[in-house]
């Protein structure tokens, strides 16, 4: 599996073809080694069996020459064994006498002598890489009747005895063992790699036969793939195959009709798309239509109603201002200071929405100079310290220790501190209002904080909305139009800050507003 991981990129066919190559040639080389050493063994058995037979052969043939001491008997026992093609050296011993006749190529060593034997049969002495020096024993039996060369004598053992003369050594050289092993390995060699050379043309050809249906539908499916058109592949090769061509020609078939489907879908969807955005983009010129004409009418109806209301509210002042001299008049003088009261507070609702028209109809101007803090703040204070002390309110200022300088539109920022001051004051009675400004980086916060009566959480939101306040009777007991956070927003938005809000019922609420801006101090 690793082997082929390698090859990821190579065709089935090939990955297949290289996979056999390596287990043919696996199999081959494994056959030949097991071929070759099963016959070295069995030649190598043969080859000993067969020497330590000439061995036996060759001690009976020295008896008569041991008991005669006769080299010229040994002679010719050691010349028919010399005979043998693996035979190289032959030595003929007398257990008493020692060596008697000794002929070709053999050595040892005389104390070896005394670790070989003495042995009862024909055993292998000694095993070298290039030969084997085998002894056997020579026993005169009471089977064996000997007779000198001229016939004169006879030699016999009576009563089944055995006497042990001596002992032969032959050298068996293993040259012809290793050559048949050579051999061996040349022709196991040549076989294989003729059979390998024929299998693997074999499978090739039948693996390129097995394979083209494969790799026929593997090329149909890549052009589908980088085409897009649905193409149909050949029906042909094996059963598996086959049914993998089916499947793909099914899904061919399926996603054709699908995208005719989708294409149906889109023109009818384009069309349908097309008419709705026909009727949005008119819907949405009507709405900036009716925006406009309803902020122009709020514009122009306040403009009308605040110029007779300021009118009405001069001579009100005018009269009170005539009557107080009287003391005749004083119950007249209260009315027409509530007719006053009256008529201011409505010239007020009349700014609040031609401020809040101008904000929407994007007609409210930036006027930007520069501007001390510390009389921004002071004016404020002057503002709100009678409304605060209206509902025995205690109000507290935190500003920083150096007066600084802004660049800002002076009028909307203390507008905006005006309304948040003015609700705190309005929503709060015999408690605290902090009025905090501090700086953060390149940000400056105004922080309006109070001890009243606090917002719910999930009315939080919706603060700042047109019209809006917490409840009904809320706004029966306190006044107010809902306007004054909703203006105060849009303020905050122009001047590119914004104003955030934190409270907890019955225990006080916080306003922070903020603005980015840079600062600049003054020594």
């Amino acid at each position: 599996m690793i082997f082929l991981g390698r090859h990821k990129h190579k065709s089935i066919w090939q990955q297949l073809l290289l996979f056999l190559i390596v287990s043919i040639c696996l199999l081959s080389i494994t056959s030949s080694v097991t071929a070759v050493w099963v016959s070295y063994n069995q030649s190598r058995q043969i080859l000993q069996q067969n020497s330590l037979r000439i061995a036996d052969n060759l001690a009976h043939l020295s008896v008569l020459s041991l008991i005669t001491a006769s080299r010229e008997n040994a002679q010719e026992a050691l010349s028919q064994v010399l005979g043998f093609n693996d035979v190289t050296g032959v030595a003929i011993f007398s257990d008493k006498d020692g060596l008697l006749l000794k002929q070709g190529n053999i050595h040892w060593m005389d104390s070896e002598l005394e670790l070989w034997f003495p042995i009862a049969t024909a055993t292998t002495v000694k095993d070298t890489g290039q030969t084997w020096l085998i002894a056997a024993p020579v026993y005169l039996t009471n089977s064996d009747t000997l007779t000198t060369d001229n016939g004169a004598q006879e030699f016999s053992l009576d009563n089944n005895t055995e006497s042990l003369l001596g002992y032969v050594i032959i050298n068996v050289s293993k040259g012809s063992l290793v050559k048949l092993i050579n051999n061996l390995i040349a022709y196991n060699l040549i076989v294989t790699l003729i059979v390998s050379i024929l299998l693997i043309w074999l499978l090739n050809r039948g693996l390129r036969h097995l394979t083209r249906p494969l790799s026929k539908l593997s090329e149909t499916m890549n052009k589908a793939q980088t085409s897009g058109d649905h193409l149909v592949a050949e029906i042909a090769g094996p059963r598996e195959v086959r049914q993998m061509a089916n499947s793909f020609n099914a899904m061919m078939s399926s996603l054709e009709r699908q995208e005719d489907k989708l294409i149906e879908l889109n023109s009818g969807l384009e069309s349908e798309v097309e008419v709705r955005t026909r009727e949005l983009v008119a819907a949405r010129d009507t709405a900036l239509v009716a925006m406009r004409t309803q902020s122009e009418f709020l514009a122009n109806i306040s403009h009308e109603l605040r110029t007779p209301l300021q009118a009405v509210t001069s001579y009100i002042e005018l009269v009170i201002e005539e009557l107080e001299i009287h003391p005749d008049f004083d119950a007249q003088v209260e009315d027409l200071n509530s007719a006053l009261h009256s008529s201011q507070r409505l010239l007020s609702l009349i700014n609040a929405i031609l401020d809040l028209a101008k904000c929407e109809a994007g007609k409210m101007d930036l006027i930007v100079k520069q501007c001390s803090l510390t009389d921004l703040i002071k004016e404020t204070e002057n503002t709100i310290r009678p409304l605060a002390a209206k509902n025995n309110n205690r109000f507290i200022t935190d500003l920083p220790p150096d007066d600084i300088y802004l660049n800002v539109d002076k009028e909307k920022v203390q507008q905006i501190l005006l309304n948040l001051l003015s609700n705190a004051c309005k929503f709060t009675e015999a408690g605290e209002i902090v009025l905090r400004c501090y700086f953060n980086e390149s940000k400056i916060y105004w922080e309006v904080s109070d001890t009243g009566i606090g917002i719910p959480k999930e009315q939080i939101s919706q603060v700042f909305n047109k019209f809006k306040q917490i409840d009904g009777s809320v706004k029966r007991k306190y006044g107010g139009t809902g306007l004054g956070l909703a203006i105060a927003k849009h303020y905050a938005e122009m001047m590119g800050g914004s104003i955030e809000a934190s409270s907890e019922l019955n225990k006080g609420s916080t306003f922070t507003f903020w603005l980015t801006i840079p600062k600049k101090r003054e020594y």
